[in-house]
Formats: C-alpha cells, sequence, structure tokens
C-alpha cells in the first residue's frame, strides 16, 4: 500500500479531527484578535473624547463624570 491509497483510504477522519480541532483552535485565535481590536478601538475613542473635553476646558471632575456617566446604567 502507497501512501497515495493510505491517505486516500483514511482521509474522511483525517479531515474531521483537522476541522474539528483546526476550527475550534482557529476560532479561538480569531476572537481574540477580535476581542483585542475591540478594546483598542473603545480605548482610542475614550482618549479622543477626553483630549477633547480638555481642549474646550472641562475641569478634571466634569470629564470623570461624562466618562463615568453610562457604567451605573450598565450594571442595572
Amino acid at each position: 500500500m502507497s501512501i497515495e491509497d493510505a491517505v486516500a483510504k483514511d482521509l474522511v477522519p483525517i479531515l474531521f479531527v483537522t476541522f474539528t480541532f483546526g476550527g475550534g483552535a482557529l476560532f479561538l485565535v480569531l476572537s481574540v484578535i477580535a476581542e483585542n481590536v475591540r478594546k483598542y478601538r473603545v480605548a482610542e475613542r475614550y482618549a479622543a473624547l477626553k483630549r477633547v473635553m480638555v481642549e474646550r476646558g472641562f475641569r478634571a471632575d466634569e470629564i470623570v463624570r461624562v466618562m463615568n456617566a453610562g457604567k451605573d446604567a450598565d450594571a442595572a
């Protein structure tokens, strides 16, 4: 039996195992990357908002109040 015959005979189980474990690993890697990109963009937007507020002359306590305004609603 040649290697080609062995691969052809066992192709379905090989593909099943490859896609089952490889697909799960690929999903985990992509989800971690997507989550980190999302966190980066959220932090970037918060930094831009803070920068604009400082340029407009907001005081520090006002900036803190604005940045924490939506957090109480999320907890409820």
